[in-house]
Protein backbone atom coordinates (compact mmCIF):
# COMPACT_ATOMS: atom_id res chain seq x y z
CA UNK A 1 0.00 0.00 0.00
CA UNK A 2 1.51 3.30 -1.07
CA UNK A 3 -0.82 5.61 0.83
CA UNK A 4 -2.90 5.59 3.97
CA UNK A 5 -5.82 6.87 1.89
CA UNK A 6 -7.11 4.90 -1.07
CA UNK A 7 -10.42 4.46 -2.84
CA UNK A 8 -12.88 1.79 -1.77
CA UNK A 9 -15.48 2.93 -4.25
CA UNK A 10 -15.68 6.35 -2.57
CA UNK A 11 -12.91 8.93 -2.71
CA UNK A 12 -13.99 10.34 0.67
CA UNK A 13 -13.28 7.08 2.51
CA UNK A 14 -10.15 6.86 4.61
CA UNK A 15 -8.65 3.42 3.98
CA UNK A 16 -6.74 3.45 7.25
CA UNK A 17 -9.99 3.45 9.24
CA UNK A 18 -11.13 0.25 7.53
CA UNK A 19 -7.98 -1.87 7.52
CA UNK A 20 -10.02 -5.04 8.21
CA UNK A 21 -12.16 -4.39 5.14
CA UNK A 22 -9.24 -3.42 2.92
CA UNK A 23 -7.33 -6.54 3.93
CA UNK A 24 -9.97 -8.78 2.37
CA UNK A 25 -10.83 -6.50 -0.55
CA UNK A 26 -14.40 -5.40 0.11
CA UNK A 27 -17.10 -5.05 2.76
CA UNK A 28 -18.97 -8.17 1.67
CA UNK A 29 -15.94 -10.34 2.42
CA UNK A 30 -15.29 -8.61 5.75
CA UNK A 31 -18.94 -9.00 6.72
CA UNK A 32 -18.86 -12.67 5.86
CA UNK A 33 -15.75 -13.14 7.99
CA UNK A 34 -17.57 -11.54 10.93
CA UNK A 35 -20.52 -13.91 10.48
CA UNK A 36 -18.26 -16.94 10.21
CA UNK A 37 -16.18 -16.04 13.26
CA UNK A 38 -19.38 -15.63 15.31
CA UNK A 39 -20.79 -18.94 14.11
CA UNK A 40 -23.70 -17.25 12.35
CA UNK A 41 -25.13 -19.05 9.33
CA UNK A 42 -25.72 -15.87 7.35
CA UNK A 43 -24.49 -15.00 3.88
CA UNK A 44 -23.32 -11.53 2.91
CA UNK A 45 -23.88 -10.59 -0.72
CA UNK A 46 -22.77 -7.81 -3.01
CA UNK A 47 -25.31 -5.07 -3.64
CA UNK A 48 -26.62 -4.71 -7.18
CA UNK A 49 -25.11 -1.28 -7.86
CA UNK A 50 -21.64 -1.73 -9.40
CA UNK A 51 -20.44 1.53 -7.87
CA UNK A 52 -21.08 0.23 -4.35
CA UNK A 53 -19.68 -3.26 -4.74
CA UNK A 54 -16.64 -2.59 -2.53
CA UNK A 55 -18.24 -0.40 0.11
CA UNK A 56 -21.71 -1.94 0.59
CA UNK A 57 -23.12 -5.38 1.32
CA UNK A 58 -26.58 -6.85 1.83
CA UNK A 59 -27.76 -9.75 3.97
CA UNK A 60 -31.17 -11.38 3.44
CA UNK A 61 -33.34 -13.93 5.21
CA UNK A 62 -36.88 -14.49 3.93
CA UNK A 63 -38.56 -11.09 3.60
CA UNK A 64 -36.08 -9.18 5.76
CA UNK A 65 -32.79 -7.63 4.67
CA UNK A 66 -30.04 -5.41 6.01
CA UNK A 67 -27.84 -3.17 3.89
CA UNK A 68 -24.41 -2.48 5.42
CA UNK A 69 -22.18 0.35 4.22
CA UNK A 70 -18.98 2.18 5.04
CA UNK A 71 -19.32 5.78 6.17
CA UNK A 72 -16.84 8.57 5.46
CA UNK A 73 -15.15 10.43 8.29
CA UNK A 74 -14.71 8.46 11.49
CA UNK A 75 -14.92 4.68 11.19
CA UNK A 76 -18.54 3.56 11.30
CA UNK A 77 -20.60 0.87 9.64
CA UNK A 78 -24.07 2.04 8.64
CA UNK A 79 -26.92 -0.44 8.80
CA UNK A 80 -30.32 -0.07 7.13
CA UNK A 81 -32.90 -2.62 8.30
CA UNK A 82 -35.62 -3.41 5.75
CA UNK A 83 -38.80 -5.34 5.22
CA UNK A 84 -40.15 -5.29 1.63
CA UNK A 85 -40.56 -1.68 0.55
CA UNK A 86 -40.16 -0.21 4.04
CA UNK A 87 -37.11 0.75 6.09
CA UNK A 88 -37.71 -0.30 9.68
CA UNK A 89 -34.58 0.97 11.43
CA UNK A 90 -31.02 2.18 11.01
CA UNK A 91 -27.81 2.02 13.01
CA UNK A 92 -24.17 3.05 13.21
CA UNK A 93 -21.37 1.15 14.91
CA UNK A 94 -17.59 1.10 14.61
CA UNK A 95 -17.48 -2.62 15.43
CA UNK A 96 -18.14 -5.00 12.55
CA UNK A 97 -18.85 -7.84 14.96
CA UNK A 98 -21.52 -5.76 16.70
CA UNK A 99 -22.99 -5.07 13.29
CA UNK A 100 -23.05 -8.80 12.53
CA UNK A 101 -24.81 -9.56 15.81
CA UNK A 102 -27.45 -6.86 15.28
CA UNK A 103 -28.08 -8.09 11.76
CA UNK A 104 -28.60 -11.60 13.09
CA UNK A 105 -31.11 -10.42 15.71
CA UNK A 106 -33.17 -8.52 13.14
CA UNK A 107 -33.11 -11.29 10.54
CA UNK A 108 -34.36 -13.76 13.15
CA UNK A 109 -37.54 -11.70 13.36
CA UNK A 110 -36.96 -9.51 16.41
CA UNK A 111 -39.33 -6.61 16.93
CA UNK A 112 -37.90 -3.12 16.88
CA UNK A 113 -37.77 -2.59 20.62
CA UNK A 114 -36.13 -5.98 21.11
CA UNK A 115 -33.52 -5.08 18.51
CA UNK A 116 -32.79 -1.74 20.16
CA UNK A 117 -32.63 -3.25 23.65
CA UNK A 118 -30.05 -5.76 22.42
CA UNK A 119 -28.09 -3.20 20.38
CA UNK A 120 -28.70 0.42 21.47
CA UNK A 121 -26.88 1.86 18.45
CA UNK A 122 -30.00 0.94 16.42
CA UNK A 123 -32.68 3.61 16.12
CA UNK A 124 -36.19 3.67 14.66
CA UNK A 125 -39.05 6.14 14.33
CA UNK A 126 -42.52 6.08 15.91
CA UNK A 127 -43.81 5.73 12.35
CA UNK A 128 -41.82 2.52 11.83
CA UNK A 129 -43.13 1.20 15.13
CA UNK A 130 -46.68 2.00 14.01
CA UNK A 131 -46.05 0.09 10.77
CA UNK A 132 -44.77 -2.85 12.79
CA UNK A 133 -48.18 -2.99 14.51
CA UNK A 134 -49.94 -3.07 11.14
CA UNK A 135 -50.57 -1.05 8.01
CA UNK A 136 -53.78 0.49 9.37
CA UNK A 137 -51.80 1.92 12.29
CA UNK A 138 -49.13 3.30 9.95
CA UNK A 139 -51.75 4.92 7.71
CA UNK A 140 -53.44 6.57 10.70
CA UNK A 141 -50.06 7.77 11.99
CA UNK A 142 -49.18 9.19 8.59
CA UNK A 143 -52.41 11.17 8.35
CA UNK A 144 -51.89 12.67 11.80
CA UNK A 145 -48.41 13.90 11.05
CA UNK A 146 -49.28 15.23 7.60
CA UNK A 147 -52.11 17.24 9.14
CA UNK A 148 -49.77 18.64 11.78
CA UNK A 149 -46.33 18.75 10.13
CA UNK A 150 -43.19 20.31 11.58
CA UNK A 151 -42.16 23.73 10.22
CA UNK A 152 -39.34 22.16 8.19
CA UNK A 153 -41.85 20.24 6.03
CA UNK A 154 -42.23 23.09 3.55
CA UNK A 155 -43.39 20.74 0.80
CA UNK A 156 -46.64 20.29 2.74
CA UNK A 157 -47.57 23.95 3.13
CA UNK A 158 -49.42 24.18 -0.17
CA UNK A 159 -51.28 20.93 0.52
CA UNK A 160 -52.74 21.92 3.87
CA UNK A 161 -56.23 22.97 2.72
CA UNK A 162 -56.60 19.83 0.65
CA UNK A 163 -55.37 17.56 3.45
CA UNK A 164 -57.85 19.07 5.91
CA UNK A 165 -60.71 18.55 3.47
CA UNK A 166 -59.57 15.04 2.51
CA UNK A 167 -59.19 13.97 6.14
CA UNK A 168 -62.97 14.08 6.58
CA UNK A 169 -63.55 11.66 3.69
CA UNK A 170 -63.49 8.05 5.01
CA UNK A 171 -62.52 6.55 1.65
CA UNK A 172 -59.40 8.69 1.53
CA UNK A 173 -58.58 8.45 5.22
CA UNK A 174 -58.14 4.68 4.89
CA UNK A 175 -55.54 5.10 2.14
CA UNK A 176 -51.82 5.65 2.53
CA UNK A 177 -50.98 9.22 1.54
CA UNK A 178 -47.45 10.27 0.63
CA UNK A 179 -45.54 13.12 -1.01
CA UNK A 180 -43.39 13.06 -4.11
CA UNK A 181 -41.69 16.43 -4.38
CA UNK A 182 -44.64 18.83 -4.02
CA UNK A 183 -47.30 16.38 -5.24
CA UNK A 184 -49.47 14.19 -3.02
CA UNK A 185 -50.30 10.60 -3.88
CA UNK A 186 -52.74 7.97 -2.62
CA UNK A 187 -52.30 4.21 -2.63
CA UNK A 188 -53.63 1.27 -0.61
CA UNK A 189 -50.41 -0.23 0.77
CA UNK A 190 -47.79 1.51 2.87
CA UNK A 191 -44.66 -0.21 1.48
CA UNK A 192 -43.29 1.22 -1.74
CA UNK A 193 -44.02 -0.82 -4.85
CA UNK A 194 -46.74 -3.09 -3.43
CA UNK A 195 -49.79 -1.28 -4.79
CA UNK A 196 -50.33 1.23 -7.59
CA UNK A 197 -50.99 4.90 -7.06
CA UNK A 198 -54.71 5.67 -7.28
CA UNK A 199 -54.64 9.46 -7.60
CA UNK A 200 -52.36 12.50 -7.55
CA UNK A 201 -52.82 16.02 -6.19
CA UNK A 202 -50.69 19.04 -7.08
CA UNK A 203 -51.02 22.41 -5.31
CA UNK A 204 -50.98 25.42 -7.63
CA UNK A 205 -51.41 28.16 -5.04
CA UNK A 206 -54.25 30.09 -3.39
CA UNK A 207 -55.83 26.89 -2.06
CA UNK A 208 -56.34 25.36 -5.51
CA UNK A 209 -55.19 21.99 -6.83
CA UNK A 210 -54.78 19.95 -9.98
CA UNK A 211 -56.04 16.36 -9.79
CA UNK A 212 -55.07 13.27 -11.80
CA UNK A 213 -55.74 9.57 -11.56
CA UNK A 214 -53.00 6.96 -11.74
CA UNK A 215 -51.21 8.71 -14.63
CA UNK A 216 -49.31 11.58 -13.06
CA UNK A 217 -48.73 13.30 -16.40
CA UNK A 218 -52.39 14.40 -16.40
CA UNK A 219 -51.51 16.87 -13.65
CA UNK A 220 -49.99 19.03 -16.36
CA UNK A 221 -53.32 19.57 -18.12
CA UNK A 222 -55.93 19.30 -15.35
CA UNK A 223 -57.81 22.46 -14.46
CA UNK A 224 -57.31 23.73 -10.89
CA UNK A 225 -60.10 23.44 -8.31
CA UNK A 226 -60.56 24.45 -4.65
CA UNK A 227 -59.89 21.95 -1.87
CA UNK A 228 -63.37 20.50 -1.31
CA UNK A 229 -64.03 20.12 -5.02
CA UNK A 230 -60.60 18.56 -5.41
CA UNK A 231 -61.54 15.87 -2.89
CA UNK A 232 -64.55 14.98 -5.04
CA UNK A 233 -62.32 14.90 -8.12
CA UNK A 234 -59.91 12.49 -6.40
CA UNK A 235 -62.80 10.17 -5.55
CA UNK A 236 -64.04 10.36 -9.14
CA UNK A 237 -60.56 9.54 -10.46
CA UNK A 238 -60.38 6.54 -8.16
CA UNK A 239 -63.81 5.34 -9.27
CA UNK A 240 -62.78 5.67 -12.88
CA UNK A 241 -59.80 3.49 -12.05
CA UNK A 242 -57.86 4.20 -15.22
CA UNK A 243 -54.68 2.10 -15.22
CA UNK A 244 -51.33 3.81 -15.37
CA UNK A 245 -50.17 4.29 -18.93
CA UNK A 246 -46.80 3.42 -20.34
CA UNK A 247 -45.10 5.81 -22.69
CA UNK A 248 -43.16 4.96 -25.80
CA UNK A 249 -39.96 5.01 -23.75
CA UNK A 250 -41.29 2.12 -21.64
CA UNK A 251 -41.56 4.17 -18.45
CA UNK A 252 -44.58 3.97 -16.16
CA UNK A 253 -45.91 7.36 -15.14
CA UNK A 254 -47.91 6.46 -12.04
CA UNK A 255 -45.03 6.78 -9.58
CA UNK A 256 -41.92 8.85 -9.04
CA UNK A 257 -39.35 9.61 -6.34
CA UNK A 258 -41.13 9.65 -3.00
CA UNK A 259 -40.54 10.97 0.49
CA UNK A 260 -41.41 7.39 1.35
CA UNK A 261 -41.24 7.65 5.09
CA UNK A 262 -43.58 10.59 4.84
CA UNK A 263 -41.70 13.66 6.07
CA UNK A 264 -38.26 13.17 4.50
CA UNK A 265 -36.97 11.24 7.47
Amino acid sequence: MTSRRRTLGDSALDYSRYADVAAVGDLRSAMQNAFDSAGLSLRAEHVESPGWVLTHAVVRVDDRSVIVWLTSGDRAFGLDFWTPGFQMARGLTADLHEAAAAISVFLKGARLRQLQEAWPFVSFSPYAEAFERGEAEAIAFQWVRLLDPPPRARHLHGLRDFLIAASTEPRLRELYVFTSHYDLGFRRSVPFGQSPVLAWVRPVGEGRYRIAGADRRHLETAGPAPAQESVALVLAAMDLGAPATQSSDGVRHDEGPHDEQGLEE
